[in-house]
């Protein structure tokens, strides 16, 4: 009797080549992933201005409109901070901060002339909102031109306690305010030129409070109120 001429295939060696092949695949498509994995370029956090410190002032700011208006904050309130500090270390606050020629004069503007007094004490600014009028805000701004920022600040000060007991007197002074700040942008950092006295403004009102019948000149506030207005240090 004639034997067919086609033999019938084991299925168990049919089924062990296909896994074979399975696995091949596997193992070639890892490889091509880890392959590309290695040659991609790798993915960094963009760098906030505040990672960048020089003295313990950010330095990072972006050489635009929005990025001058952000340094004015952040200077702003580094100075207001060191009012307490010893003479040296103000001076060179100042000094990493100011344009040259301008350090006495910015010093003596933005409140952090006078000595230090003999008590600890609070002194702190907040800038609550930035504006620079009549720019766009992220045009690239060539080197030594200078832009003008405004601020709404917080200025906060008082005697520090022991943190237990608070007398009578006890309490924290401040108001609202308006100030002007120039700041120059040179060898890609932004510098102080000059910066006006802060201008008093009406606070913020309480909600369900009567206002107090104060002087309430809310001319200044109306940039605050605009849409150009931001949050120093968002973008």
């Amino acid at each position: 009797m004639r034997e067919p001429a086609y033999k019938t295939t084991d299925g168990r060696r049919g089924t062990a080549t296909v896994l074979l092949l399975l696995a091949a695949v596997v193992v070639a498509g890892t490889a091509v992933f880890v392959a590309g994995r290695a040659s991609a370029p790798e993915r960094t956090a963009p760098e906030r201005y505040s990672d960048r410190l020089v003295r313990g002032v950010p330095v990072g700011f972006a050489g635009t409109p929005r990025g001058a208006g952000d340094a004015a904050a952040a200077y702003v309130v580094a100075v207001a901070a060191a009012a307490g500090r010893p003479d040296v270390e103000r001076q060179a606050l100042i000094d990493n901060i100011a344009a040259d020629g301008s350090g006495s004069a910015v010093a003596e503007m933005m409140g952090a002339g006078s000595a230090p007094t003999d008590s600890a004490a609070i002194s702190q600014s907040v800038t609550a909102r930035v504006w620079v009028p009549d720019t766009d805000l992220n045009a690239q701004v060539p080197q030594s031109r200078e832009v003008t920022a405004r601020l709404l600040l917080c200025a906060l000060t008082g005697s520090m306690t022991d943190g237990v007991v608070a007398g009578p007197e006890t309490g924290l002074a401040g108001g609202w305010y308006v100030q002007s700040v120039t700041v120059r942008w040179t060898q890609n950092r932004w510098r102080v030129v000059a910066a006006q006295r802060p201008m008093p403004v009406p606070p913020p009102d309480q909600r369900g409070a009567r206002r107090d019948g104060g002087p309430r000149d809310t001319q200044p506030l109306l940039e605050v109120l605009g849409a150009r207005s931001w949050v120093p240090g968002t973008a």
